[in-house]
């Protein structure tokens, strides 16, 4: 506070010092933020701190680069930023391996089912793995010996409990608080572990006098266990996309900012928008939120690329195509463009790598 220039005698100069205590207070608590995300993770998986450190960046107004930063802020800031940076790189193994594919996979299918969910209110849904829950639920009911008043009340409870049933297993399996992993192997098994117990809680509330329930909850548990994991497999083949970066993909916040962690490709930054360019899976691309078709599939991929050579291909897009008043920039490139700049690019790849690879060794 010492070096903050005083005003002087000029009475129409602006002081100084209100707004560089602000930004101080700000930072502070950024510091002592990122201490206590570098702490989460280095006591067990935690997904959610993770996505929060990828996004750390956009918390905290005035204070997302040096340049808005008072002067006498911007060294701090800027190694704020790198330790920041050091974070997210120590822990990224952990986030971008195939078991943390495999569990964002997890959340994905979780998150289309729920948007089905949400869509179909009020009333039932009609997908075929509702169907077969109510089936299960209904066999379950009618094979049990009760009185007939407690069969009418267990069957009321069942039809006016098994939304909130529903609602509480698929939100277990996409919640991204801390894991308690105890004895599971991975966190995809902690997820499974928590949404059983979701849902075991939801229906001995609904249903607290009955025995049964248990038994009903593990039936429930198996049967969709087995449903979303038939969807997850059927929808996992990598294709590329073009993502115009206007609108979120209807995954939990932040678990967007993991898939593209997981899944780099070329980025555009136009205004507060990245426009990107990279191969995800499928399930990614029928989310609901996906209303205005933010995320578009431009062709299957069966090779494999890297982030350079889509990061050369969107490079090549025109500078106008990223234009605010612009429709979506894939629209304003000719049929078949797209794809063709990622072949351009791909080819540019292979004869940068073949020309390093004949300085290294020129007999060849």
């Amino acid at each position: 506070m010492a070096d903050v220039p005083e005003p002087g005698g000029c009475r129409r100069c602006p002081n100084p010092f209100p707004d560089y205590y602000t930004q101080a207070r700000r930072l502070i608590s950024q510091m002592e933020g990122l201490a206590t995300l570098a702490g989460r993770l280095a006591s067990g998986h935690d997904l959610e701190a993770y996505c929060d450190v990828l996004t750390f960046g956009m918390h905290g107004p005035d204070l997302n680069s040096p340049k808005d930063a008072h002067r006498l802020l911007r060294k701090p800031l800027s190694a704020l930023n790198s330790g920041r940076d050091r974070l997210a790189e120590r822990h990224a193994d952990a986030y971008r391996s195939g078991k943390a594919q495999e569990e964002l996979l997890l959340i994905g299918t979780a998150a289309l089912l729920d948007s089905d969910f949400r869509r179909r209110r009020p009333g039932k849904f009609r997908l075929p793995w509702q169907e077969t829950w109510e089936e299960i639920c209904e066999q379950a009911l009618d094979t049990q010996e009760m009185k007939d008043s407690s069969s009418g009340a267990a069957r009321y409870g069942y039809q006016s409990g098994f939304d909130r049933w529903c609602e509480s297993w698929l939100n277990a399996l996409m919640r991204l608080t801390p894991a308690e992993q105890d004895n599971h192997a991975s966190p995809v098994a902690t997820r499974w572990a928590r949404a059983y117990a979701a849902l075991e809680r939801s229906i001995k509330r609904d249903l607290p006098d009955e025995q049964w329930v248990v038994r009903l909850a593990d039936q429930l548990h198996h049967t969709g266990r087995g449903m979303v994991i038939g969807i997850a497999a059927s929808v996992a083949e990598l294709v590329v996309v073009a993502y115009d970066g206007r609108e979120g993909i209807d995954l939990p916040w932040p678990a967007q900012y993991l898939l593209w962690a997981q899944y780099p490709g070329g980025a555009r930054p136009a205004g507060p928008s990245r426009h990107r360019l990279t191969a995800i899976p499928r399930l990614f691309t029928l989310l609901d939120g996906l209303s205005r078709r933010s995320l578009r599939v431009i062709g299957d991929t069966e090779w494999h690329d890297s982030p350079s050579v889509y990061q050369k291909a969107i490079d090549n897009v025109p500078k106008a195509a990223f234009s605010p008043d612009a429709h979506c920039w894939w629209n304003t490139q000719a049929a078949g463009r797209l794809p063709h700049l990622l072949s351009m690019a791909r080819a540019d790849a292979a004869s940068a790598q073949q020309q390093a690879q004949r300085a290294q060794a020129p007999w060849r």
